[in-house]
C-alpha cells in the first residue's frame, strides 16, 4: 500500500463513522441473513412482515432519491430530460411484462434489483479506498466486488435455465478460487482497509445463501420473494444512512422543504415515509396484472439513482459527503 495511506488513522478511513459505518453499511447484512432465515425455517417470509418492510424501510429507500431529485432545483436541471426517458420506462413496463409473462418479468426485475444493489456495494467499496486515499488497485477491488457479488445471482439464473442446482459445485469452485486470489492480495499489503473489507465479508455470503436459498426452487415466487428481500434490506439501510448523512451535510441550511427535512433526522424519516406512502397504498390495492407499473417505477429508481451518485465530477456531492 502507498506511503500516503499509511499515515492515516483507522478512524479516517470511515465514510461517516465507526459506529455508523458498521451498523448500517456493514451491519445492516445481519437483517439479511435474518429475513433468509426466516424464509428457510418458515417456509416463507409471513406478509405482514413483508408489508411492515415496504413501508418502512424499502418504500422509503426508493422514495429517498426524491428529495434529490425533486426537492434540488439544480438538481432537477442537471438531470433534464433523463426524466421523460424515464417515464417512458414506467409505462413500457406493464407491456414487456404481458410480452414475456409476469414470472419472467419478475425475474428481469430481480436481475436488474440485483446488479442495481452490487453497483452500490461496489460503490461503498470505491468510497472506503477515497477516504483511506488507496491510489493503487482501483481495477482489482472494483471488479472483485462486481463479480464476488454478482456470482451467487448467476448461479440462481443457471437453476432457472436448467430447472437444477447441478451446476452449483462449479459455480462455488470459481468463487473460491476468486475468494482465494483476493484474500492473498489483500495478505501481501503492509495495510489492510478494514473498513472496505468488512463490507464485502457482510455481503459475500449473504448472497450466496439468499440465491442458494431460492436456486433449490428456482420457479418458487415465493423463495424469489425471500432472496429478493433479504439481499435488500442491506443496501435499502445502506442507502437511507448515506442519504441522510449527505443531505444533512448539504442542505440544512436552506429554506423549504428540502432543508426542513435535513435537519433532524426525524424529519428526515418521517418525509420519506410519506413520499413512499402512495405507492404503497396503491401497490397493495392493485391487481396482480397492474403491479408491472408499480415496478416501473422501481426501474426509474435504478436508472435515476446511478446518475444522482455519481462523485466524480461532481464537487458538490462529494463535499456533502466530506471526500
Amino acid at each position: 500500500m502507498s506511503a500516503q495511506s499509511l499515515s492515516l488513522t483507522q478512524e479516517s478511513k470511515w465514510i461517516i463513522g465507526r459506529f455508523d459505518d458498521l451498523l448500517f453499511f456493514s451491519g445492516s447484512a445481519v437483517f439479511g441473513y435474518t429475513l433468509a432465515l426466516i424464509g428457510l425455517t418458515a417456509g416463507e417470509i409471513p406478509g405482514a412482515l413483508v408489508v411492515l418492510l415496504a413501508l418502512l424501510v424499502d418504500g422509503p429507500h426508493v422514495y429517498a432519491t426524491a428529495t434529490r431529485a425533486l426537492f434540488d432545483a439544480d438538481e432537477r436541471k442537471r438531470i433534464g430530460p433523463t426524466w421523460l426517458i424515464l417515464m417512458v420506462l414506467c409505462f413500457l413496463a406493464p407491456i414487456v411484462s404481458w410480452a414475456i409473462g409476469f414470472y419472467a418479468f419478475f425475474v428481469f426485475v430481480a436481475a436488474w434489483s440485483h446488479y442495481h444493489i452490487t453497483k452500490q456495494h461496489m460503490g461503498f467499496v470505491m468510497l472506503y479506498r477515497r477516504k483511506a486515499r488507496e491510489r493503487e488497485h482501483l481495477k482489482r477491488d472494483k471488479y472483485f466486488a462486481l463479480s464476488a457479488l454478482g456470482m451467487p445471482f448467476l448461479f440462481y439464473l443457471s437453476a432457472v435455465l436448467l430447472g437444477s442446482t447441478r451446476l452449483l459445485p462449479w459455480f462455488l469452485i470459481a468463487a473460491v478460487i476468486l475468494i482465494g486470489w483476493y484474500i492473498t492480495c489483500q495478505s501481501l499489503l503492509e495495510q489492510r482497509n478494514w473498513p472496505k473489507l468488512m463490507l464485502l465479508i457482510a455481503f459475500i455470503p449473504l448472497q450466496w445463501f439468499a440465491w442458494s436459498y431460492a436456486a433449490v426452487e428456482p420457479f418458487s415466487p415465493g423463495r424469489l420473494l425471500t432472496a429478493a428481500l433479504a439481499i435488500n434490506i442491506g443496501h435499502s439501510m445502506q442507502y437511507l444512512r448515506l442519504m441522510w448523512f449527505h443531505n444533512h451535510n448539504r442542505y440544512q441550511t436552506r429554506n423549504g422543504l428540502i432543508g426542513l427535512m435535513s435537519r433532524k433526522w426525524i424529519f428526515f424519516f418521517a418525509g420519506v415515509v410519506v413520499l413512499a406512502l402512495p405507492s404503497f397504498l396503491v401497490g397493495q390495492s392493485l391487481l396482480k396484472w397492474q403491479r408491472p407499473f408499480i415496478m416501473g417505477f422501481v426501474m426509474f429508481h435504478f436508472v435515476l439513482d446511478a446518475k444522482l451518485w455519481r462523485v466524480r465530477g461532481d464537487a458538490d456531492l462529494a463535499r456533502a459527503l466530506r471526500l
